[in-house]
């Protein structure tokens, strides 16, 4: 201020009308900001003053009031338009409700309305629309917004844990209904999501919510608790149309993609294509970060920003991937060594310039169980090295009549949630170093990372840590009769097979890989289970599933049924039905299938669960569609496999034409 300056005559003073008036002529996002000042006083006081003088919407201050203070942390401001973005009605017409795959007559029944196309969409039309889209600059919607919606999967890879309770607790206090009696409607509708579009009066949210009032505060939901969640939720819900909230508790419920089938692959060639980066990088990048983070950095640093990405510990990385079964004629010498039934892992220890060392366990799908393995510290601690990214398989063994035995992944799974079962003692397997003291070694041949990992992990087995650490067991064998020797061994051992890997094969990061091939007994191929059907007839179905129905992974990608096949024991069919529900797996669409004992009902599932199945041969019936013959589920999986991992339909039809011609 100048000198000689009468401060008196320089001030103003505002009284809250003006104050509140001035604020909203700024915008939305600018009031709020103005309105929530430090200078007001406290953080909880400043927000509770810009809440009650500007009346917004609980989602909507919620949302804000999240984003200003990230905006603080990360000393950066805040955009007027950081809400402005398509409508949300008009993002789950045009692209949700395609990518969904849901038929034309269920879009008519449950949103008066058939999709913008007039049927599903093929393989080849989804991933146009989604170029399509990732490529549409006029949206307001950045790339990990984007890449966020095509997943399905607002809370950008992060578990936000929301309960059937607190969305039941929501809708009740939308619609005046009692829980009980929501819960009621959902046995007999058998889905929350159509649950909450039958209790929706509305076509659409007016005025139009944004995609970004939808997708902030649904971003900034982890972490936040009881009253406050259930207000940002009831919020949202009393202001949505049908299709909205449908896609809504899709993304709360299931955290799932909304087209599962779609795959990453399509998205990262999307992402290639709108974004002008190279798509072999794309690769890399993936393996080395979450998509999420992928599409940040495609979005704030570009081609440089892929350029720098590195492995390095404490950052989780995709596991290289066995491909199919061994060739009939493999080219010999191989590395043969056993294949262990637990949860890959991978192990990482890094030593600052102090002497200081952390240490990460990362399952195959980057989840950090170190929390969950406190011995894992001491294992890690143990190797004489200051930086190391181990590769192995988290596995157990428990005693029985005939001595120890190795435990199933069940009983693994278990052991380590702490939730009892069968007695087991824990084990860590490495069977491959990808990193030491700086040095990333993925480009070198298998042999060499093989002699390095013996150095470093052999003088270690055998020693009493808290989860003993032990080399894998193989060896190098030049013909077919030496691996088979190797084979039945395992397997008397109580082992799956074995593993196949070529000594000069390099370290394909998060990629599935010819050059490592599995030796499992029988015919068995990893399936998704899409549909299960009750213990009756069509006429009175049961309150169980007898049966379930199981689909191979076929061109575009998308999901192919190839059979049906007979329920687990007692103890298992518990635990994969207590799976379909906390995850969220009934499409709400119902089904019916032809068997020997009549006409069987049943609900079609989202593919989330996938089954090892074992069978005598494939049939192909008159309509050439493939099945398999007599197929039994030799065990399920949850959570740990990604739909691309599943075996294809070029697989069993190449079976079919093996046992043609054998």
């Amino acid at each position: 201020m100048a000198e000689g300056t009468d401060w008196a005559k320089e001030m103003r003073v505002l009284d809250v009308e003006d104050l509140v008036r001035e604020a909203r002529s700024k915008g939305t996002v600018g009031a709020y900001q103005a309105l929530s000042q430090p200078l007001i006083g406290r953080r909880s006081n400043r927000y509770a003053f810009a809440r009650e003088h500007l009346g917004l919407p609980d989602h909507l201050t919620f949302a804000l009031e999240k984003e200003i203070e990230q905006s603080e942390e990360e000393a950066r401001e805040l955009g007027p338009d950081c809400l402005s973005s398509i409508p949300f009605h008009d993002l789950c017409y045009g692209l949700l409700l395609p990518l969904d795959g849901i038929s034309p007559r269920r879009s008519q029944r449950l949103f008066g309305m058939s999709g913008p196309y007039g049927e599903r969409l093929d393989s080849k039309e989804r991933r146009a629309l989604v170029a399509e889209f990732l490529g549409n600059d006029s949206l307001g919607l950045d790339l990990v917004d984007k890449v966020a919606l095509v997943r399905g999967d607002p809370f950008l890879g992060r578990n936000v844990g929301t309960s059937l309770n607190v969305l039941l607790d929501v809708l009740s206090q939308v619609v005046f209904r009692s829980p009980t009696a929501l819960r009621d409607d959902l046995g007999s509708i058998g889905d929350v999501q159509e649950v909450f579009v039958r209790h929706c009066s509305r076509h659409k949210s007016d005025p139009p919510l944004t995609t970004r009032e939808v997708l902030l505060p649904l971003r900034h939901l982890r972490g936040s608790w009881g009253a406050k969640k259930k207000r940002v939720l009831r919020s949202l819900v009393e202001r949505m149309g049908r299709l909205e909230v449908f896609f809504m508790i899709a993304f709360l419920r299931q955290g799932r993609r909304v087209s599962q089938t779609l795959g990453d692959e399509a998205l990262l060639d999307a992402i290639a294509a709108t974004h002008d980066v190279d798509r072999g990088r794309l690769d890399l990048a993936r393996s080395l970060v979450d998509v999420f983070e992928l599409a940040r950095i495609v979005r704030d640093e570009g081609k440089e920003g892929l350029a720098q990405l590195a492995l390095k510990p404490l950052s989780p990385v995709g596991p290289m991937l066995a491909g199919p079964e061994i060739p009939k004629a493999p080219n010999f010498p191989l590395f043969f060594e056993k294949k262990y039934d637990g949860i890959r892992l991978m192990v990482h220890k890094a030593s600052n310039e102090r002497g200081a060392i952390r240490v990460a366990a990362y399952t195959r799908r980057r989840h950090d169980w170190t929390g969950q393995l406190p011995g894992i510290n001491g294992l890690a601690w143990a190797l004489p090295c200051r930086e190391v990214i181990l590769d192995g398989e988290l596995h157990g063994t428990f005693f029985s009549e005939v001595g120890p035995r190795p435990a199933s992944v069940y009983d693994v799974m278990k052991h380590v949630r702490g939730e009892g079962g069968v007695p087991i003692k824990l084990r860590f397997t490495a069977f491959d170093v990808i990193y030491l003291d700086g040095q990333d070694l993925t480009e070198r041949p298998f042999h060499q990372r093989r002699d390095v990992l013996q150095r470093l992990v052999g003088p270690l087995s055998g020693l009493p840590l808290p989860i003993p650490l032990e080399l894998s067991d193989g060896e190098l064998v030049r013909a077919r009769p030496d691996m088979m020797r190797l084979y039945n061994l395992f397997r008397a051992q109580g082992y799956e097979g074995g593993i196949a890997k070529e000594p000069n094969a390099p370290y394909s990061l998060g990629r599935r890989s010819d050059q490592w091939t599995k030796l499992k007994p029988a015919i068995t191929l990893d399936l998704a289970v899409t549909g299960a059907l009750y213990t009756t007839s069509v006429q009175g179905p049961g309150a169980t599933f007898g049966s379930y129905l199981v689909s191979a992974l076929a061109e575009g990608p998308s999901l192919q049924e190839v059979g049906r096949v007979q329920g687990l024991g007692a103890q298992d069919s518990a635990r994969l039905l207590s799976s379909i529900l906390d995850e969220g797996l009934l499409t709400g669409r119902r089904l019916e299938r032809d068997t020997s004992s009549g006409r069987k009902a049943g609900v079609e599932l989202r593919p989330g669960i996938v089954a090892t199945v074992r069978f005598e041969g494939v049939v192909r019936d008159d309509t050439g569609k493939l099945s398999l013959r007599d197929p039994k589920i030799l065990r399920v999986r949850t959570g740990e496999k990604d739909l691309g991992e599943l075996d294809t339909v070029k697989e069993i039809e190449r079976l079919f034409q093996k046992q043609r011609f054998s």
